[in-house]
């Protein structure tokens, strides 16, 4: 059957509803199937915490309620694991002076507490 006889075409209603339903189906099991988790609204500035790290501020060895209570939640975490490295990263957002939005300073944690940070 081409698309000349196709029920698509004479109906644009099927076509529509066809179409969200499957964006809906399609949306749904991205998302669980997703290891990053975005945090909204978080209240931390990477900016702060790169200035921390800079200034000598060494992270490893906290917990990760340690990690919020002195800087904030994270942006984002990430729960992919990467073997004998790391099974958790968070990565903490700076702000340029444009407003332009980076990803900029990067916990590994393993086994709940910090094994390594990375600014960039």
């Amino acid at each position: 059957m081409n698309l000349a006889n196709s029920r698509f075409k004479t109906s644009p209603v099927i076509f529509l509803f066809s179409l969200i339903l499957f964006l809906i189906i399609f949306n749904h099991t991205f998302a669980l199937e997703s290891p990053i988790e975005i945090a909204q609204g978080s209240k931390s500035s990477g900016n702060a915490v790169m200035k921390e790290i800079e200034n000598g501020r060494d992270f490893k060895g906290m917990s990760k309620e340690e990690v919020i209570e002195a800087i904030g939640e994270p942006w984002q975490k990430d729960t992919t694991p990467e073997k004998a490295r790391y099974d958790e990263k968070w990565i903490y957002s700076c702000e340029t002076q444009m407003g332009l939005n980076y990803d900029c300073v990067y916990l590994y944690f393993m086994g709940g507490r910090v094994v390594k940070a990375d600014v960039l």
